[in-house]
């Protein structure tokens, strides 16, 4: 999820032998394990709930982006 909403790509996963996998993609886009927000998405909800209540936040990002808190 994006702050333009959802975006689907696919990946490749690289092993080199005696070391760990990697998804270089993933590491470029500054996606953690097993999350899925842009770094862009994350602060502007950071950045709302910053000035209003969560339950306003939650509100907010329900109605001006493409998922839901």
């Amino acid at each position: 999820m994006t702050a333009f909403g959802e975006i689907s790509y696919w990946r490749r996963r690289y092993a080199c032998p005696g070391k760990k996998a990697q998804y270089p993609l993933d590491k470029l886009m500054g996606y953690d394990k097993y999350k899925r927000y842009s770094v862009l998405a994350v602060k502007d909800i950071l950045q709302v709930s910053a000035v209003v209540t969560y339950r306003n936040t939650a509100l907010a990002v329900n109605t001006l982006s493409c998922f839901n808190l």
